[in-house]
């Protein structure tokens, strides 16, 4: 009989290939050291870092523009003079340069404390400097991934320096780490790749065996053929339109020609931040403005939201400096990085009212990390003396869920961030490898938060959206219509599978699974009622 592993599936449909482990060769990370001098090892580490800095870059051309940039902002930390300066105490200690960088992650890593969100950027800072370290040792230790056959790749978890290698010839993915608001599960989701994430066991699957990996069952399978695939809820449409407005969520102008090539109805999030990640200096408002037209041209037809600047944290910005901070999750990131920089908050305002003005486009604005009704307002006055109408904020703080009814007059909606108002709620780092569980939209504690963000804001006939991720699985859509939000924003590639399964049942048949799901009390638990629900539904 095959054996099966449990996991999160991601995706809908199945797939089979050969198991291609990403495994770690020892010598890359193990410490040595060294006969040379520090100045010498100094000189080399700069080397090395330039080398693999090239090379990176080289792979970020290539690679989807969630993953470019994290990987650019990723390259600023590595290739910051002060990263050097940390590992000199521990070449003058004898380390050769490697082992002292290395040593380097390892103080910032404790420096955090138990920062669950910068030890996880730690650790996609260290998939860079393994790279560095095989330049440097002359070692060959990177998994190469073939342009032909069909390879599911298997890893304890990825960074997205092991994403952006990814070749058409990968059909697959599994790791024993990781949950649905991953880095992984994100790059798999966008470019509908099946994968089955937080699997035990799955590094013991031989390299060269074939799998079906099959996300909608939530399960790996050895040498299964997808004769045995869970057949996913298939979605037929009935209505003309779904349900609620179905968006797309952008972050560059190639997301935005995607989009455009489905059935969105419009941008529900357009993350601006992605167009300043990988600049040095501070763009002028011109300069701002002209890019975002550029995007607004192409979007397709319906509202655009733009979301201003979310940087800081995992997505540092080099012309907005910021200080270190011991939990940078709970810092001066999102409106709190425009606050502290209101020169450029200003510009940017001034550049997305220039770009409506040139392109005619129906805008709304709105402000991440908003805790407290007095930033709703303040943003709110900073947004309409630029001339926007339309403002509005992101919920993914659980303070400003019991303070939604006052922001009646002050924002015309509100838009939930399911990714970061799922860390927030469950203190859980939703790119923390052994987080799954937690962050997995379909907590009951998630969805009873939604519920009740719905409920505060109908008084107050307050419109709510949801773009995040949870937005683009077709199943949990028809859970959030229920509840009654009036939109949902996935990504360009789930833009299709969501539309048909909110135009695949009537608002009445929503609201029932919606109560179901949200009366359980484990996610497991609501996503099983769901698809029970659904099933029944379709006979």
């Amino acid at each position: 009989m095959s054996r099966s592993l449990s996991g999160i599936g991601i995706g809908r449909e199945a797939a089979t290939g050969q198991v291609l482990r990403f495994t770690r060769d020892p010598r890359v990370e193990e410490t040595r050291t060294s006969s040379l001098g520090v100045d010498q090892e100094i000189a080399a580490l700069r080397s090395a870092i330039a080398q693999a800095g090239d090379d990176v870059r080289a792979q970020v051309e290539g690679s989807d523009p969630d993953t470019a940039a994290i990987l650019d902002a990723l390259l600023m930390v590595i290739e910051d003079d002060e990263l050097i300066t940390m590992a000199t105490p521990h070449l003058e200690r004898g380390l050769d340069a490697a082992s002292a960088l290395f040593g380097a992650l390892d103080d910032l890593n404790a420096l955090m404390g138990d920062d669950e969100d910068f030890q996880s950027r730690v650790g996609d800072l260290r998939g860079i400097a393994r790279s560095i370290s095989t330049h440097l040792r002359g070692l060959d230790a990177t998994t190469t991934i073939p342009h032909t056959g069909e390879w599911v790749v298997v890893a304890e978890d990825l960074t997205p320096l092991d994403t952006a290698q990814f070749t058409n010839s990968v059909v697959g993915v599994v790791t024993e780490l990781g949950g649905p608001t991953s880095h992984t599960a994100i790059i798999c989701r966008a470019r509908n790749i099946p994968a089955v994430v937080s699997v035990t066991g799955a590094m013991e699957l031989p390299d060269g065996e074939w799998v079906l990996v099959d996300p909608a069952g939530h399960r790996v399978v050895e040498g299964a053929d997808l004769s045995v695939a869970t057949v996913p809820i298939s979605f037929i449409p009935t209505l003309d339109e779904p349900l609620v407005t179905v968006r797309a969520n952008i972050g560059s102008l190639a997301d935005a020609q995607a989009a455009a090539d489905t059935l969105a109805r419009g941008i529900g999030l357009f993350r601006t931040e992605v167009l300043y990640l990988d600049r040095q200096s501070q763009p002028t408002m011109t300069e701002q403005a002209s890019e975002l037209a550029e995007v607004f041209r192409v979007a397709p037809a319906g509202t655009i939201i733009v979301r201003t600047i979310d940087a800081g944290s995992d997505k540092p910005v080099a012309f907005l400096p910021g200080k270190s901070e011991e939990n940078p999750a709970l810092g001066v990131r999102g409106f709190r990085l425009g606050r502290a920089h209101p020169e450029f908050q200003e510009d940017q305002l001034l550049a997305i009212k220039a770009a409506i003005d040139a392109t005619g486009r129906h805008v709304q604005v709105m402000a991440p990390m908003i805790s407290t009704v007095e930033e709703a307002t303040e943003f709110r006055e900073m947004a309409k003396k630029a001339g926007l109408p339309e403002v509005g904020i992101m919920v993914e703080t659980p303070a400003i869920v019991p303070m939604i009814p006052d922001l009646a007059g002050i924002v015309d909606f509100v838009s939930i961030g399911s990714n970061d108002l799922s860390q927030y709620l469950f203190a859980a780092d939703r790119q923390h490898p052994a987080m799954g569980g937690l962050v997995d939209p379909w907590q009951p504690g998630l969805l009873r938060t939604i519920d009740t963000i719905v409920q505060h804001a109908a008084p107050a006939v307050i419109p709510v959206g949801v773009c995040g991720e949870a937005g683009s699985d077709p199943l949990l859509a028809i859970v959030l219509a229920g509840l009654g939000v009036s939109s949902v924003s996935a990504a360009p590639s789930a833009v299709a599978a969501v539309r048909d399964a909110l135009s695949s049942l009537t608002k009445a048949q929503a609201q029932d699974i919606a109560r179901a799901v949200v009366a359980e009390t484990s996610a497991n638990r609501a996503r099983d009622v769901a698809t029970d629900a659904l099933a029944s539904v379709s006979q």
